[in-house]
């Protein structure tokens, strides 16, 4: 009998896949043609046409190849959207709309120096809540089967993308109102960056951290 998986990978050629995928697929193919032949040899037929009608199963290759890497891709895409984008977004409209509803309640806010630059400014009661909002984040990000670093980008996303905008603005901080010192420019960003992206981030991973150890007690349980 062909050795199948030979034969698949002499045709298949290289495929940008990590080597556990490319393993795999190269594998299921080779039992597909391995299964094709055995199928014909039981029908009786003879073995050189079976290895041929077994072949013939794939017409062209290249096209399969490029079926194979299109199929994977268009996975990757849609994993990274359950995993990562839905629940980011779902964290991020959360944290926000609560911290909006919270202002509007009229919030008190503490602040570690209320005169310019101002310090840290804290919303005691919204960063409590984080907590609860990244676990929830979590939780949706490993229901779609997201792992690692995946996860804690998911429910972190608020912070992140505050950390994003800031990264941006740093260098117009610079240029707007030169009348304002390097230092005080200097000493409100870096409060700034304390205040929406350092603390939430923080409170948010714990939430992360906190789903984790509710998910494996539940494992022992």
């Amino acid at each position: 009998m062909p050795d199948w998986l030979a034969y698949v990978n002499g045709r298949l050629g290289r495929l940008s896949l990590p080597e556990v995928e490319s393993a795999q697929v190269r594998e299921e193919l080779a039992a597909h043609l391995e299964d094709t032949y055995l199928s014909l040899r039981a029908q009786g037929v003879s073995e050189s046409d079976a290895v041929r009608l077994a072949c013939d199963q794939v017409p062209s290759w290249l096209e399969l190849r490029r079926d194979i890497l299109s199929a994977k891709l268009e996975a990757f895409m849609q994993n990274r959207v359950s995993q990562i984008w839905i629940p980011g977004l779902v964290t991020l409209f959360s944290a926000y709309v609560l911290l909006a509803l919270m202002q509007f309640a009229g919030l008190r806010v503490m602040i570690s120096h209320p005169g310019e630059p101002r310090g840290i400014v804290l919303y005691l009661p919204w960063m409590l809540s984080l907590p609860l909002i990244g676990a929830i984040g979590a939780y949706l990000s490993r229901r779609a089967q997201a792992t690692g670093w995946r996860v804690y980008f998911a429910a972190s996303l608020p912070a992140l993308a505050l950390g994003v905008f800031f990264l941006l603005l740093f260098p117009l901080a610079f240029l707007i109102d030169p009348q304002v010192s390097l230092s005080i420019k200097a000493t409100a960003l870096a409060a700034a960056i304390v205040n929406w992206v350092i603390l939430p981030g923080f409170a948010l991973c714990l939430g992360v951290a906190l789903q984790s150890l509710r998910k494996v007690r539940e494992a022992h349980s």
